[in-house]
């Protein structure tokens, strides 16, 4: 004998599962309406260290001077320190810099290995997001680079998940550009603003 739920009982089933959205995913890797420029200098892009507290899919953002929240459906693509990685390897590939993480460098290459650890990574709905760290790069192979460099950093953003979104993606460009501008090949290896 089959037994049917009674018409309200399934209304408010069918109304509690359609107020439960699914996640929207964020990631910081920008898209390009270009090819990736052909590689002139290779670097490996070595894992990403970001603070404990924002080891999390979710995005956490700052309510005040002394609280963080969860924002519970708004979640990075992969977790936040391959996030952090992935677009950072997206934005240096752009400059003709290209990521051999793992693998051999071509014969006779000069090879850069980065490091970079993150020591605030903090979002603010309606104010800004921040970011400040250290990043180093060794010359194997005949590159002679050995820097380490602090970055800081902060952009305005507004209240929308996609504007602080945006504001990483912009602080994570202004870093890329760090980075392949102390590999520049004319240049002296040098710290931005040293």
């Amino acid at each position: 004998m089959k037994h049917a739920l009674p018409p309200a009982l399934l209304a408010l089933l069918l109304s509690a599962c359609a107020s439960v959205s699914a996640p929207s995913y964020y990631t910081l890797s920008v898209p390009s309406a270009a090819a990736p420029a052909a590689p002139t200098r290779w670097i490996d892009v070595q894992s990403v260290s970001v603070p404990l507290q924002l080891d999390t899919p979710q995005l956490v953002v700052r309510q005040g001077d002394a609280s963080l929240a969860l924002l519970e459906r708004q979640q990075w693509a992969s977790p936040l320190d391959a996030e952090i990685r992935g677009a950072l390897v997206t934005a240096l590939a752009a400059q003709g810099i290209r990521d051999i993480h793992a693998l051999p460098p071509p014969a006779d290459t000069p090879l850069h290995r980065l490091k970079l650890e993150l020591q605030a990574f903090e979002t603010m709905p309606g104010r800004a997001v921040r970011w400040e760290g250290v990043w180093s790069l060794r010359g194997t192979g005949g590159a002679k680079t050995s820097l380490t460099c602090a970055f800081s950093g902060q952009e305005p953003v507004g209240t929308q998940t996609a504007e602080m979104v945006a504001g990483h993606q912009r602080l994570l460009s202004r870093l890329a550009g760090q980075i392949a501008g102390a590999m520049a090949p004319a240049a002296a290896p040098a710290c931005p603003g040293s």
